[in-house]
């Protein structure tokens, strides 16, 4: 059965910054179910009825920050491909997305870099 549509969680604290990363993504032309959080308790209330393909995840929000969150959705939905999407770019923070198996694209993104990373999930998935 092959997926002619992926679902997308965007998870940003900054309404303006899912914003642009969802223009981005529909400049992409691929057929996409958005979902957004504005935190990481909110991300959790929409992955408590429902398992995205792909999660994009800031880093800096408040309460629990995106690795906190990663690590979360790694252990309840192992099959989620994920991105720390930030602008906080340290090589100790890219050091440990990519121990938990994410993906790191600096803020800001481009549409060429979130394509980059859809296509690469989708072809970890076959």
């Amino acid at each position: 059965m092959t997926k002619t549509s992926l679902s997308l969680l965007l998870v940003d604290d900054s309404r303006i910054a899912r914003l642009s990363l969802k223009r981005q993504l529909q400049s992409l032309g691929l057929e996409l179910a958005l979902l957004e959080a504005d935190s990481a308790d909110a991300a959790d209330a929409i992955l408590a009825t429902t398992t995205p393909d792909i999660a994009l995840i800031d880093f800096n929000m408040p309460g629990r920050d995106g690795l906190q969150l990663a690590e979360s959705i790694k252990q309840q939905h192992p099959g989620v491909r994920m991105a720390l999407v930030t602008a906080n770019i340290q090589d100790a923070l890219a050091q440990r997305a990519n121990a938990l198996g994410l993906g790191f694209l600096p803020k800001p993104t481009t549409a060429e870099q979130l394509g980059t990373f859809i296509e690469q999930s989708r072809q970890q998935e076959h």
